[in-house]
């Protein structure tokens, strides 16, 4: 297994809401899952957010340092959403290097979170620069073993689910 530094890995997006392509406007929490937006826009240009497609990932860059996590979360959805324009947008610049799935799970791990907060720029807020985050490396396994560790973990949280219903209707 090799460390790739993440910039290596991932490409910038900044494609924006012009012609209001979309109004489902995403917060993201601090559990690393989009949410719906709780702020009021009413009256506000949309079509100045970033627009988010399947595959990418948005991260909240601003208060890491407060709360000691990044918000970052992988865009899942068939249609297209929008974001805050203050939040990063990437996507994985080839996925026969490293798979998106496989990134978020890193992405989920305290490791990354200590790492991410550790490099914070001291400010009030305690946010990270685009250039810190592309700084930090990530463990690359092969295409291979990346499948198998998705995998795994998808067929562990199936089976919580599962758990969970199953508790859910013993319950009821």
């Amino acid at each position: 297994m090799e460390f790739k530094k993440l910039g290596q890995l991932v490409n910038w997006v900044d494609n924006r809401n012009k012609g209001l392509k979309s109004t489902n406007l995403l917060g993201i929490s601090i559990d690393k899952f989009f949410m719906p937006s709780v702020a009021n826009v009413i009256g506000t240009d949309l079509s100045s957010y970033k627009v988010v497609s399947v595959n990418q990932f948005v991260c909240n860059p601003m208060h890491v340092g407060r709360d000691e996590k990044m918000p970052v979360a992988l865009y899942l959805e068939g249609d297209c959403s929008i974001v805050s324009p203050a939040y990063f947008v990437f996507e994985v610049s080839n996925d026969n290097i490293i798979l998106p799935e496989y990134l978020m799970l890193w992405f989920r791990r305290n490791e990354f979170d200590r790492e991410v907060w550790f490099h914070t720029d001291g400010s009030v807020r305690g946010g990270i620069l685009w250039e810190e985050l592309c700084e930090l490396t990530v463990p690359v396994p092969s295409i291979v073993e990346q499948k198998e560790i998705v995998a795994a973990y998808n067929d562990i949280e199936r089976r919580i689910a599962l758990k969970r219903k199953i508790n859910d209707n013993l319950a009821a």
